[in-house]
């Protein structure tokens, strides 16, 4: 971006311009079949190039410890909840925006490495993970756990780092949450409850079975969804002569199944409960997997 800057006062007016003096990347990884997204957190900075620490009264901090997820020194991030009483309160760590790979038989991944012993019964920290389709704007809570269901190993009555074997793993399916295709960011939310050490590393979004270029592929039917999110009512047009719809829940149970044929059908929603569901459209050889919402 250029800039000019003009400064004015009473002996008059002066001003200076500068080319190219802002310069601006949107950092957007790509997931595809052989692309990954990866943070180990092990860059000097932290946060991590271009994401985001957002908290009141604590923070997400970078540390070295001895022992890793491999039982080797490793860096990571962690929150310290043995010296931080502020129970409720939420620690927010923010990736940069991820492109997630598209395709019928699509899926991706997020992965991560964690470590947690909890102080006490009664001292219930927890971790949530939520996600962001509109750059941070709004955010869905894809998974959650506080304290027991939370621990990698025993009560710790002291401030406590991992040891070998003290660290466990998790995955989570993207794609069964319909996001295959949404650029997204992903937020980690540390909640206080005056426990103990929480360390997380190792972060990753992989892809599976994605087809490059699946936007060209269905041009065959423009097809809208609206209005998304919806009450319990919503409406798909299309320009197809024929196109089948399937619409499931996350748990894979078809609830809806109908042939629009005229162009444009209402579709109801009532007698289903609030969250994501998955409307998968065919015409032909063409398939593509979209989400509604239902508030």
């Amino acid at each position: 971006y250029d800039v000019s800057l003009t400064v004015t006062d009473a002996f008059g007016s002066s001003s200076q311009s500068y080319t190219d003096f802002i310069h601006y990347t949107d950092s957007v990884s790509l997931i595809t079949n052989t692309n990954n997204f990866v943070q180990d957190f092990e860059n000097n900075n932290f946060p991590p190039t271009a994401w985001e620490l957002e908290s009141p009264s604590f923070s997400w901090l970078s540390t070295v410890v001895d022992f890793g997820i491999d039982c080797l020194p490793t860096t990571a991030t962690y929150v310290n909840h043995y010296w931080i009483e502020y129970p409720g309160e939420e620690a927010y760590l923010i990736s940069n925006k991820v492109s997630l790979g598209n395709g019928v038989s699509a899926q991706n991944w997020l992965t991560y490495d964690y470590a947690y012993s909890g102080y006490a019964s009664g001292y219930d920290d927890g971790l949530r993970i939520d996600i962001s389709t509109d750059c941070g704007s709004t955010w869905d809570s894809i998974y959650g756990a506080i304290g027991p269901d939370l621990q990698t190993v025993p009560y710790e009555a002291s401030a406590w780092s991992p040891t070998c074997g003290s660290w466990a793993s998790d995955s989570i399916n993207l794609s069964a949450w319909g996001l295959n295709g949404d650029t997204i960011m992903v937020r980690f939310v540390a909640i206080n409850d005056y426990g103990n050490h929480f360390y997380l590393d190792n972060v990753n979004i992989n892809g599976q079975n994605i087809i490059i270029g699946l936007d060209d592929e269905i041009k065959d039917f423009n097809t809208s969804i609206y209005p998304n999110p919806t009450k319990e009512l919503f409406n798909i047009r299309t320009d197809a002569n024929e196109l089948e719809v399937e619409i499931s829940n996350l748990m894979g149970e078809i609830i809806v199944t109908t042939t629009i044929r005229n162009g444009l059908q209402k579709i109801n929603l009532s007698n289903q409960a609030k969250g994501i569901y998955l409307v998968k459209i065919r015409n032909g050889h063409n398939t593509e997997q979209r989400k509604i919402i239902v508030q």
